[in-house]
């Protein structure tokens, strides 16, 4: 798999869509996250289809039991890393992981996250469709 790597910060856009979560686990900006329970945490495309259902990606870091910023529509700047343009991401087999869907293997459940529409920026589109890879 290759997950994109170096995101140092999310920076929304004007468009940015976001909402107040607490985190159920410790959390890095530009981690896809899924909530279980009453927090939030880590979404995980191969553990399960509920796991795998991301709701957003965290703006802010944080640990358990603490508050954050989750991107949920619009479009977020991932720093430090580079996407291709034009590519589906999707949530990664690796926990709190965002990969190309080219990159999806047999088990996965899909979750898809956006769609880059310059190298560093992701343009959200979550849908979490429930399937997983044949």
């Amino acid at each position: 798999m290759s997950d994109l790597t170096s995101i140092t910060a999310v920076r929304p856009t004007s468009n940015t869509v976001s909402t107040r979560v607490q985190y159920g686990a410790t959390i890095s900006a530009g981690q896809p996250i899924v909530k279980s329970g009453t927090t939030y945490v880590l979404a995980d495309a191969n553990a399960s289809a509920a796991l795998a259902a991301a709701e957003g990606i965290a703006i802010t870091p944080g640990v358990s039991g603490g508050y954050g910023l989750m991107a949920t529509g619009g479009a977020i700047i991932l720093v430090g890393t580079t996407m291709v343009v034009g590519t589906t991401y999707i949530a990664s087999d690796t926990a709190g992981g965002i990969m190309p869907d080219a990159d999806r293997s047999i088990g996965d459940y899909i979750t898809k996250l956006g769609t880059a529409s310059t190298t560093t920026q992701l343009d959200l589109s979550i849908v979490a469709t429930g399937v997983a890879v044949p």
